[in-house]
């Protein structure tokens, strides 16, 4: 009966994790779809530079933006150059946020270019908008 609860509770969790991923790969598409064929060679012209063993900064641009209070959350559109994963040499999908005063302060909008800093292997601040 044990053995049965826990596959359960595996299957379950794994269909959670597929459907996020799947909704995230729409959304990726979408938005690439979206882009000018400047803003795709943009990206996929960005220069990749390695700040950290494992981290780097290079042009990212904000795709979507949404006000939670005192930040703001950006979903941001990066190419992928560097992780060896499905995703390499793709426009992927990269998320962060910027407090009120950082996006007044730089008129960060909804297509604008942005130094993204990005960390895969730390677990808080992998990923932030650097100016």
């Amino acid at each position: 009966m044990g053995y049965v609860i826990v596959g359960a509770i595996i299957g379950l969790l794994a269909a959670v994790v597929t459907t996020v991923a799947k909704k995230d790969a729409k959304e990726r598409e979408e938005m690439v779809s979206n882009l000018s064929e400047e803003q795709k060679e943009r990206l996929e012209s960005a220069e990749v530079e390695m700040v950290e063993k494992n981290a780097w900064v290079q042009d990212a641009m904000v795709a979507k933006m949404t006000e939670k209070g005192g930040k703001y959350s950006l979903r941001l559109l990066w190419c992928n150059k560097t992780l060896n994963n499905n995703e390499l040499n793709l426009i992927t999908i990269a998320d962060t946020s910027v407090t009120k005063a950082e996006k007044e302060e730089h008129d960060i909008q909804v297509g604008s270019f942005v130094k993204m800093y990005f960390a895969p292997e730390k677990t808080v601040g992998s990923v932030k908008v650097v100016f």
